[in-house]
């Protein structure tokens, strides 16, 4: 703080620290035309400080201090003579600050060099507020001539005159450089690409000069291509024309300079990650039965940017996403000998040693973009960079591996894409070819990455000095070097806790048959002794819970948001018709249940319809049988309602004889009759008593 040459902004004025001591301190305005040093007290600059009423500024004279420009003899001269009449007194602090002995020194210097005080003065001040370097004193030329300005235009014509060419040429007026910005904002500054000849020629047209006269004369008193060429250099930088010409995506990608390295920026093993996928070219039939052609393969790797290393891979069939990813970076994270054991393929712990997670993961924006990977980069504290949007090259490493490693297997298989069209003429269609399952490409695909980390021998590598000249160029052993010898940024991982925390994450509702997700519902012990599951009537609440995509037997939930635990939720009976599939199923069975509940609306609706309608006509038919009576009293109408429906009772039960139907009935004989009468004898009337009048009460009146 207050160092010798800094300076600070004080109010509205700018100010050079000349001298300091314990509790003085001179300084200089270096704005003010006529200023000189200042004493003040270093106290009183604190005090300036802590109320923020001054502060640091960066020297507004450092560059042309330190890069001083070209300078003409005549500039050394100037500061040669300036340097030689004050470095005697110069040196002499803090007595050249105080005014009186000041004085004395500019007087000698001034008999001495037989020149004026005020030179002298001049010469001072201008070492003392540009910094206190010789170099500040030679002469400001900045605002003298004009390098790189437009010259003015005369009648007379600039530049060297012709001795071949006819004619004397015409200048570049105003007018004329107006005609070429036009021309070459509408024909070159596009992407057609177009010559600078051509765009010459059509500027030639724009100002009027016609070819159809075939005039040699007129044309020497054109604007030459020289003359054009220039401007446009002028005019147009290298960057903006090839932007304009090619675009800012080709730019970006294939024109933009290249001057880093992807190692460079890797401290070592696990500093940083780079994940890509890629539609393997190669067609693939299905498990069972080998017959069916499912298509081609999605495959992930993830590159370790400083060994090389292929850390992880995964190989599916759905398309490139944060699943898919999630699968890749799973495997770069875990025991890479179960791994293979699960496709039957046995290696050693030290034939692909990478277990823990990175400290980095550069991906493309699409997968590891969103909520997901907020929760991933939180949870696990990896830090994820994405490239921008169309600058695959962010990734050159693993871009350029998919290529090596397909060509390994190439040779070897059927089904593989050898070109972008299906079928050439009078060729076969490699997708018939096909006889790899995914299990199959799984397999040569480890193979080949395994084979790849030891012994693939990197010619191109772009070595740190202090790896050994003897270690060889290959991933396995540039992953065990840095990891003895550089900076370690793998760190453990708990692989139950990384697994949860990789899997896509969703918001559910907490309802009274369980956790509700896709159509599926879930609960654990610890929610039944929460009673969350009560029929309270109370809203529901939501939860965030993780999903394996693969497996709908069971979801977890981080309690309190916590990423250090999770609790397992198992599926519910009420949906147990989902057990053991995967969401995908799920959710081709809820897209087929949808389908048929819609079928199934229409049927309704079509039934209530034709309910409706037969309705609609039962009673227009009642209406048309039903005499006209309007004309008689209400009382006439309502009396006689019992007697009414007694003769319409008799009048039922001798039309319906029973549940069967008539033909049916069998009347036994009556000496066939084996019933024993609790009144002693045989009752004369076997109807049914009737109780309408004790139901319905009497409605004559």
């Amino acid at each position: 703080m207050l160092l010798v040459n800094d300076v600070y902004q004080y109010l509205s004025r700018r100010y050079r620290i000349l001298w300091k001591a314990q509790e003085i301190i001179y300084w200089i305005d270096i704005d003010q035309e006529k200023a000189l040093p200042e004493q003040i007290s270093f106290d009183v600059l604190v005090g300036y400080l802590s109320d923020e009423q001054m502060h640091f500024i960066e020297d507004p004279f450092e560059s042309k201090i330190l890069n001083p420009t070209k300078q003409s003899q005549w500039a050394k001269n100037i500061q040669q003579k300036a340097w030689a009449m004050i470095e005697r007194h110069v040196n002499n602090e803090p007595a050249i600050f105080d005014r009186i002995q000041r004085g004395k020194m500019v007087q000698e210097m001034a008999y001495e060099f037989s020149t004026t005080k005020a030179l002298i003065y001049r010469k001072l001040r201008v070492y003392w507020q540009k910094g206190k370097s010789p170099q500040a004193l030679y002469p400001d030329t900045s605002t003298k001539g004009g390098p790189n300005k437009p010259k003015s235009i005369s009648d007379k014509k600039k530049g060297r005159p012709r001795k071949n060419s006819i004619g004397e040429g015409i200048n570049i007026t105003p007018e004329i450089q107006s005609v070429f910005r036009t021309i070459i904002d509408v024909h070159y500054m596009n992407t057609d690409q177009n010559s600078i000849r051509y765009v010459y020629r059509k500027a030639l047209f724009a100002l009027g000069f016609d070819a159809s006269k075939k005039s040699e004369t007129q044309l020497a008193d054109a604007p030459t291509y020289k003359q054009f060429y220039y401007f446009l250099r002028q005019e147009i930088s290298t960057t903006e024309k090839a932007k304009k010409r090619f675009g800012d995506i080709t730019y970006d990608k294939d024109l933009r300079p290249v001057l880093g390295t992807s190692t460079a920026g890797a401290m070592g093993p696990g500093s940083q990650y780079q994940i890509d996928a890629t539609i393997g070219d190669i067609y693939l039939v299905d498990e069972e039965t080998r017959t069916r052609i499912i298509g081609r393969p999605v495959i992930y790797i993830v590159v370790d940017v400083f060994s090389r290393l292929i850390t992880g891979i995964s190989v599916g069939l759905e398309g490139p996403s944060w699943v898919s990813a999630m699968f890749a970076l799973a495997n770069t994270m875990f025991d890479k000998v179960r791994y293979c054991a699960r496709y039957g393929i046995t290696i050693k712990p030290e034939d692909w040693p990478v277990i823990g997670k990175p400290e980095s993961i550069l991906a493309d924006r699409g997968e590891l973009l969103g909520s997901t990977i907020e929760i991933l980069s939180e949870s696990l504290f990896i830090d994820i960079q994405n490239t921008p949007s169309f600058r695959a090259d962010w990734k050159g490493i693993v871009e350029r591996y998919f290529k090596t490693l397909q060509a390994n297997f190439k040779p070897y298989v059927e089904g593989y894409v050898t070109d972008t069209t299906v079928k050439k003429r009078g060729g076969s269609d490699y997708r018939l070819d096909a006889e790899l399952t995914l299990t199959d490409i799984t397999k040569i695909i480890i193979n080949c990455v395994v084979i790849y980390n030891t012994t693939h021998d990197m010619t191109y590598y772009d070595a740190d000095k202090d790896i050994p000249p003897e270690l060889p160029l290959i991933p396995l052993a540039l992953w065990n070097w840095g990891v003895q010898h550089r900076t370690g940024k793998l760190r453990s991982v708990n692989e139950e806790l990384a697994a949860v925390n990789l899997m896509p994450h969703k918001e559910v509702s907490i309802t009274e048959y369980g956790i509700y997700i896709f159509g599926c519902y879930y609960s654990s012990a610890y929610a039944i002794k929460e009673g969350w599951f009560e029929r309270t009537g109370a809203k529901s609440s939501k939860v965030v819970v993780a999903y394996d995509p693969h497996n709908t037997n069971a979801i977890y939930l981080r309690p309190g948001g916590r990423y250090d635990t999770f609790i397992k939720f198992e599926l519910t009976e009420r949906s147990r018709v989902f057990r053991d599939l995967t969401f995908w199923d799920v959710w081709k069975i809820q897209d087929q249940k949808s389908k048929t509940k819609a079928t199934s609306s229409l049927t309704k609706l079509n039934g209530e319809l034709m309910r409706d309608q037969a309705i609609e006509n039962i009673v227009e038919e009642a209406k048309s049988k039903t005499p006209d009576q309007s004309h008689l009293p209400k009382s006439h109408r309502i009396k006689g309602i019992r007697d009414n429906r007694t003769k319409e009772i008799d009048k039922n039960r001798s039309a319906n004889t029973g549940v069967m139907p008539a033909k049916q009935l069998v009347k036994k004989p009556p000496n066939q009759d084996n019933v024993v009468y609790l009144a002693g004898e045989k009752p004369s009337d076997f109807s049914m008593p009737d109780m309408l009048d004790e139901i319905y009460g009497d409605d004559d009146d």
